[in-house]
């Protein structure tokens, strides 16, 4: 961790849900942003993190040393009965309540989060403590529940010190707030792959849940006969055996968790990504996947509201009729994703975004 100087503020780093599968293998994005996130801020500030083990087991060796283990994880299934999902939910208040009762931090960035968070914030507020939050989306939207979900939230960040938010479109009504994407780009990580040579492909990698138009996906490129490989972990086994019934001869599907290298190999190599997010989440929210397609020139596929609120460009569409092998094939404009790289993603323009964050200079909105 950071060095533990008292001349340096030390920040409190809680990943509280410890996701993963029944290998005990890490699902999502946690260990990754919590290595990168360690590393923007480890020279200018003291570190304390808590998370479950399975995440300290796929972060960086760095963040993890000396870490604080939270007790309780969360196992991703198929399906899971109502006893089990408000046990996950019981379980996250305890993680989130550890950190709270454990930490010897002022400052907490809860750099992972979801509903419960809110919830918990909500109900219990911050116990005294300055709370950062990163946000991979701007709230909740569509009927009552949702509603009531979003009322929730706006209380909550009322006990937050700021907001980091993913998307550079998101805005919150009660908390200072200020953008800084999921992943920085380091050349260092990333310019090996992207001189892999580009092969005929498209890809779709990354869990493979119910959010997923995963069906669609299948449907499409069946049609349209541009190879497509899929790779993720499928929770729910029987949808991946109609999947495979469906799919036509050019259309792979792998039921797997990648590596970090081969999931960056894959991304590299491919022409192009699709992302088949349900625009009505994911039109909202932020995509690790889409970020890193601009950081190894891999043309982006998805519906225009996913692009256009993430403000990277790529191959957008209001139905999936619309991507046919002909589209596939139009001239794109490549030195964009350069310029992202240089100006929005840079390591150290995150790195001066976090300074200000932690040392309270980001103000009411």
């Amino acid at each position: 961790m950071g060095e533990n100087s008292s001349e340096k503020t030390l920040i409190c780093m809680a990943e509280y849900q410890g996701r993963c599968d029944e290998e005990g293998t890490a699902v999502g994005h946690a260990p990754k942003v919590l290595g990168a996130y360690h590393a923007l801020i480890k020279e200018d500030f003291a570190t304390e993190v808590f998370a479950p083990r399975c995440i300290l087991k796929a972060s960086t060796p760095e963040s993890a040393k000396g870490a604080k283990v939270l007790r309780y994880h969360i196992v991703m299934k198929g399906r899971n009965s109502l006893f089990t999902k408000i046990a996950n939910k019981l379980r996250m208040f305890a993680n989130i309540r550890s950190v709270f009762m454990h930490t010897k931090a002022d400052k907490i960035w809860f750099f992972n989060t979801e509903f419960y968070l809110m919830l918990y914030l909500a109900l219990f507020g911050n116990h005294g403590k300055e709370i950062y939050v990163t946000m991979f989306l701007d709230g909740y939207h569509g009927g009552m529940v949702a509603k009531i979900k979003q009322k929730i939230f706006e209380k909550a960040q009322k006990k937050m010190k700021c907001v980091i938010s993913s998307g550079p479109r998101f805005r919150f009504k009660n908390a200072p707030q200020v953008f800084m994407p999921d992943y920085p780009y380091e050349e260092a990580a990333y310019a090996a792959y992207r001189k892999l040579p580009k092969e005929e492909t498209a890809v779709c990698i990354g869990t493979m849940g119910a959010e997923k138009e995963i069906e669609e996906l299948v449907e499409c490129f069946t049609a349209n006969g541009y190879p497509l490989q899929i790779a993720g972990r499928f929770y729910d086994k029987e949808r991946l055996k109609k999947l495979r019934e469906a799919a036509g001869y050019r259309v792979i599907l792998r039921d797997e968790n990648l590596t970090g290298e081969e999931y960056l190999t894959m991304l590299a190599k491919a022409r192009f990504v699709v992302l088949p997010y349900r625009p009505s989440q994911y039109g909202t929210q932020t995509s690790g996947v889409l970020q890193e397609a601009v950081f190894l020139d891999t043309v982006p596929i998805s519906y225009h509201e996913v692009l256009e609120n993430n403000e990277v460009p790529g191959i957008g569409f209001s139905d999936w009729n619309e991507v046919t092998h002909e589209s596939l094939f139009e001239l794109r404009d490549m030195d964009a994703y350069e310029r992202l790289r240089k100006e929005v993603y840079s390591t150290e323009h995150m790195k001066e975004t976090l300074k200000k964050v932690f040392r309270n200079e980001i103000q009411e909105q």
